[in-house]
């Protein structure tokens, strides 16, 4: 017989992501005596310290704590999937889902996923947080967040993932550049170029050794970790680029004209992907956003608008 209620693990857990009782008292609308209550009887059932309490600083997960929060927060995130899955047969969407989402891939996906995904399904409550890949995959594996769009080269060895739109590096280089009429370029053509870095840690990570393994290792002379900034520092004849994610139009930010060269030779693919926990169960609502979003990745094909940056 089980002998720790939700609400009990829903307050541990509100504990440990406010690292105070008191913070987890005001998340929850509750009293601080009310919440330190629940977290001692919590304690008590499961046989074990969870947290180390202080008084002027708040409380610190023990290591059983550190462990019992993940699997705290996948029994919350079932009994959730239980509640909505009844409503969810009836073909509405509801309940919480949190995606994370790539940087770079957010001008080209929120928007999208915002208009035909979020607002058809009101019963949703979606969270979409921005950042590294990587980093948001470890969140996900912590069970913070429910899926991550990212790339293929991105992804941890840990995660499932199914793929929604294909993505292949291409050359981006100003306009009055000597290669820019040529409709693609050998990488080696550029070797003695400045190369305009997207400086994020998945690029610098995956993108950098990969073009060194395809014969080329660029002279990184800029750096930024604007998409945009660095179209624009291309535009203006500072050096060239690697990315992936190709807008609709040649142009930067201040207008100035681009040329997209195609890559002669296997560079590899960075395809763009939903990727998830194999640990946890998977909700309608995940399955219908993965749907959704190799749906959104079709079209975009159909429309000839290529994946995403590097």
């Amino acid at each position: 017989m089980i002998k720790y209620t939700l609400k009990q693990l829903q307050y541990f857990v509100a504990v440990a992501d406010a690292g105070s009782l008191s913070g987890a008292a005001v998340a929850c609308h509750i009293s601080q005596a009310a919440v330190s209550q629940s977290l001692t009887e919590l304690e008590r059932e499961v046989g074990a310290q969870l947290v180390v309490r202080h008084r002027a600083r708040g409380v610190v997960l023990t290591a059983m704590g550190s462990r019992f929060l993940q699997d705290a927060r996948s029994l919350i995130r079932h009994a959730e999937d239980v509640q909505a899955s009844a409503t969810e047969r009836q073909e509405e969407l509801v309940g919480p889902l949190v995606i994370g989402c790539y940087t770079s891939l957010s001008a080209f996906w929120l928007p999208v996923i915002g208009e035909k995904f979020i607002r058809p399904n009101p019963g949703l409550d979606v969270t979409i947080i921005e950042g590294d890949g990587a980093e948001l995959q470890e969140r996900m594996l912590d069970g913070y967040v429910d899926a991550v769009l990212t790339h293929t080269r991105h992804l941890l060895p840990q995660v499932d993932s199914t793929a929604v739109m294909r993505g292949r590096p291409y050359v981006l280089v100003a306009a009055d550049h000597r290669l820019a009429h040529r409709g693609s370029v050998q990488l080696t053509e550029l070797a003695d170029d400045d190369f305009v870095q997207l400086d994020i840690p998945t690029v610098r990570e995956n993108q950098l050794v990969n073009l060194r393994l395809s014969g080329l290792d660029p002279h990184i002379a800029w750096k930024s970790s604007s998409f945009e900034a660095v179209r624009g520092m291309v535009a203006r004849g500072l050096g060239y680029t690697v990315l992936v994610q190709r807008p609709p139009v040649d142009v930067s930010y201040d207008g100035l004209p681009l040329a997209a060269l195609e890559i002669d030779g296997d560079v590899g693919h960075s395809d763009i992907c939903v990727a998830y926990s194999p640990a946890h169960r998977m909700s309608l609502r995940l399955a219908a956003f993965i749907d959704f979003c190799v749906a959104a990745g079709e079209e975009k094909e159909r429309r000839r608008e290529p994946a995403s940056d590097g």
